[in-house]
């Protein structure tokens, strides 16, 4: 068993490891968020520009759901490719695509030009940014957690968590300026700017991570002949309780984030008038107050019980869900920037930082990239794809005040990943405890069992 000083951060490579991961997920999900943003800003009007405003939001926020459909297409495809041919070839090919994708986007005809074909080919390119996104964020988790000293397991696992709120805040201060362009200035070409960004980006994360090397614990199984041939089989077919369970994990931190950041900010705009710089202005103050936290517990949660931190996150989103929307239904902008920070800090950051690494321990080396990614997509097919649009169904952004279905189904998420971490509560390593080996690597380790 090797140990480590857990006043270290890690070896040089250990350290380009968390930093390919962090820069790397940054950019995908940069290139991401700016769609959620410019698709509650601008698509409805210029690429569903048909619709009444309440039918183009719907049709707006579909598009957006699209890309969580295709991330179970980015997990089957990279998922496999990832527990056979290496974590470091995968993650530099779906960042290839988003990259791609995202630039595409930005070179499109909107409806006024082609028609159906802008939202058509809108569609198709999103598709792509969700096959990406598919394979990514399980390989940038293994690619830091299996570098990792023992005694940073967390902080590096967090590493493409951080990403996410980072990126967010990128993408906010982005859309903030564009968003003050002249209306005509913004429809017309300046929403295209962030978009054609993604080509620059792909490249700055993909000079990063060329220069890590495969993930170790990943070669040592390779070395041993762990390396199983059809690895989201065996994991559908060995492990469907703990695939099921690492979906439930994200159930409250994903809803929590998706009605903040896409369908709050449309009722901001709609229902309490605030212009678009000022919507993305709360947004921004948030995101990176909850950026802060989550590098700050991804740092407690190497000495104390993550599993205690995520459980406690849950509940208090559960507890908090009502509050939430009662402070950002008064139109009041400090309430409600109170309201998104509390929410974003103790109950996404706590849960957020966290929830990588321990769906990660729920699988062993050799069929761990797909299981991982197995549990991000679908977690994404099944909570966050419908938030938007069951929000602005249940609730809709035109003036209507009856918002209480959004608190309580956000309740529901929050009993459902609760359970979800008491049924696996046994599979998860607390504070600096080192990894044995002999029950991470290989499939021949028991696999099946929730607890």
């Amino acid at each position: 068993m090797t140990t480590h000083s857990p006043s270290t951060f890690g070896t040089k490579q250990q350290k380009r490891a968390f930093l390919a991961s962090l820069v790397g997920t940054t950019v995908e999900w940069f290139d991401f968020f700016i769609y959620a943003t410019a698709a509650t800003l601008v698509f409805s009007k210029i690429f569903f520009p048909s619709f009444d405003s309440n039918v183009g939001t719907l049709a707006s926020f579909a598009t957006l759901g699209v890309a969580f459909l295709a991330r179970p297409v980015g997990a089957f495809v990279f998922g496999h490719l990832g527990d056979r041919l290496g974590r470091r070839a995968t993650l530099i090919t779906t960042l290839t695509v988003m990259g791609v994708a995202t630039g595409l986007i930005g070179l499109l005809p909107t409806w006024n030009q082609i028609g159906i074909w802008a939202p058509i080919l809108l569609t198709a390119l999103r598709f792509l940014q969700g096959v990406a996104v598919g394979g990514e964020w399980g390989g940038a988790v293994l690619m830091s957690v299996e570098n990792a000293p023992a005694s940073r397991r967390r902080f590096y696992g967090s590493a493409p968590q951080i990403a996410s709120p980072l990126a967010l805040v990128l993408a906010t201060v982005v859309m903030y300026f564009v968003a003050r362009l002249p209306e005509e200035q913004l429809m017309s070409w300046g929403w295209r700017i962030p978009f054609l960004a993604g080509f620059v980006l792909v490249v700055i994360g993909m000079i990063i991570r060329l220069g890590v090397e495969e993930s170790s614990e990943f070669t040592e199984a390779k070395e041993t002949g762990d390396v199983t041939s059809h690895p989201i089989l065996t994991v559908l077919r060995t492990m469907p309780g703990k695939v099921a369970a690492g979906i439930g994990l994200q159930a409250s931190v994903i809803v929590l984030f998706y009605l903040i950041t896409t369908y709050m900010l449309t009722m901001a705009t709609n229902i309490h008038g605030f212009a678009k710089s000022e919507t993305l202005m709360i947004l921004l103050i948030a995101a990176v107050v909850d950026l802060i936290a989550m590098v700050g517990v991804g740092i407690l949660c190497d000495k104390l019980s993550a599993w205690t931190v995520f459980v406690g996150g849950v509940v208090f989103t559960a507890a908090f869900a009502f509050p939430l929307f009662a402070l950002f239904n008064t139109g009041n902008i400090v309430l409600m920037i109170i309201a998104f920070t509390a929410a974003l800090v103790l109950g996404h950051a706590t849960t957020y930082a966290v929830v990588s690494s321990m769906t990660a321990e729920l699988f062993p080396t050799a069929i761990r990239y797909s299981g991982v990614a197995l549990c991000s997509a679908f977690a994404g097919v099944v909570w966050a794809a419908p938030t938007p649009l069951v929000a602005a169904a249940l609730v809709p952004t035109d003036g209507s005040r009856h918002w209480w279905p959004l608190p309580a189904i956000l309740v529901v998420t929050a009993v459902i990943s609760f359970v979800s971490a008491y049924a696996t509560r046994g599979n998860f390593r607390s504070g600096a405890e080192s990894t044995d080996e002999s029950e991470t690597h290989g499939v021949r380790a028991p696999v099946g069992d929730l607890v």
